[in-house]
């Protein structure tokens, strides 16, 4: 039996079968291993390939042990690897990872000729002296499009960002604010403040602050360690966008899609325009499997507004415009990443540096979401103001 970080149980595979007869042979009777499940039938084997033959070619499927934790019901403790692998090669007859005794020096020129060179995922490093593992794997570079930013004294502090399918919708792969230098955030805020769009979909920061839409105009190159598709709660899900020119971004479904681990912008890629082809899902395809059944697309339940009320305030010739709105978005049962009820507050002065301010709240609570927007409109509606 295989079973994997998130549970997930693999029994009927013609591997498994073939392990459990040599095993036998062995006379073992019971055993726990760490293996990679992986394809024969190429040098460069990736999640997508084994995937792949998961649904059509099991044949192809094979195992490589690379740890050894119970034996025949006991613990199995070896503090000196090398000795476990010829345990390992010894049970498995010769299926356990290829490996190799390096000097640190030699490190580097292994590294380049099988990760860089043969294209290989990384190498795990395992020291002799501490007992610590590395895993090594390559910088990818992503090309991705600018949908939305935040800003803090007239610059840029986070830009939302999304790749595209061949049917130009947008997938939101990540908010990112590393590598943005004092300059980076003055001109980038210069050339987007100017591009914001009106939009039905809406995304918040970390401090709730919500992210000015803007054309997808602009491209960053964003460098990242890896990329996940899993976590603990299971398959990573981000939000899957349409856009028009004139009706801005709407939200259409929460597809799977992938987490940034240390992601750091490098450039502004002039070179480049937002098209199906530049910012490419297939970017991340290629590095990760992402179920593409699941990225398109679907109908959900259309939102719901059931509070709404609306205030002006004359001053110095020009009329002031508070709007506060409650929507109860009925997608909450389809997909827990979706809240019941969204509290959204736009507060516009045409007199004031930066005329439009807004704010938003989410609750799974009505009575909740209704108490905040209640503390929030008895802070922010002071005497001047009329409902219309």
């Amino acid at each position: 039996t295989l079973i994997n970080s998130g549970g997930n149980i693999k029994t009927k595979l013609p591997i498994l079968d073939e392990v459990t007869t040599m095993l036998k042979s062995k006379n073992i009777t019971s055993l726990k291993a760490t293996v990679e499940l992986h394809t024969t039938n190429s040098d460069r084997c990736r999640v997508f390939d084994v995937m792949s033959a998961l649904s059509s070619d099991m044949d192809a499927l094979s195992v490589s042990a690379f740890d050894l934790l119970e034996l025949d019901g006991q613990e199995y403790i070896e503090n000196d690897y090398t000795k476990v692998l010829v345990k390992l090669d010894e049970l498995f007859d010769g299926k356990i990872v290829s490996q190799k005794t390096l000097a640190k020096q030699e490190l580097q020129e292994y590294f380049d000729d099988i990760v860089v060179s043969k294209s290989q995922e990384g190498l795990v490093v395992r020291s002799t002296e501490f007992p610590i593992t590395y895993k090594l794997k390559p910088l990818h570079t992503l090309d991705m499009a600018v949908i939305g930013y935040t800003k803090e004294d007239e610059k840029v502090r986070e830009l939302l960002l999304s790749v595209m399918d061949e049917n130009n919708n947008f997938i939101q792969v990540g908010i990112v604010g590393n590598g943005l230098d004092e300059m980076l955030k003055t001109s980038l805020y210069e050339k987007l403040s100017k591009s914001h769009i009106d939009s039905s979909y809406l995304e918040v920061d970390k401090r709730k602050v919500a992210f000015h839409m803007v054309k997808p105009e602009v491209v960053m190159e964003v460098s990242v360690n890896e990329l996940l598709t899993e976590n603990s709660k299971g398959t990573i899900k981000k939000p899957f966008i349409s856009y028009d020119e004139t009706d801005g971004y709407s939200l259409s479904s929460i597809v799977p899609s992938v987490s940034l681990i240390h992601p750091v912008i490098k450039r502004v890629r002039d070179d480049k325009s937002v098209n199906n082809h530049d910012v490419r899902l297939s970017q991340i395809t290629e590095i990760v499997y992402i179920d593409d059944s699941e990225t398109s697309a679907n109908d959900l339940p259309k939102s719901e507004v059931i509070f709404r009320e609306v205030y002006t305030k004359a001053s110095k010739g020009k009329t002031n415009v508070k709007k506060f709105m409650i929507y109860k978005t009925n997608k909450e049962t389809l997909d827990d990443s979706f809240p019941a009820y969204v509290f959204y507050s736009a507060d516009f002065s045409p007199t004031r540096k930066d005329p439009m301010k807004k704010d938003i709240r989410i609750s799974n609570s009505k009575e909740q979401i209704e108490l905040l927007c209640k503390e929030f409109m008895e802070a922010n509606v002071k005497k001047g103001w009329e409902q219309v």
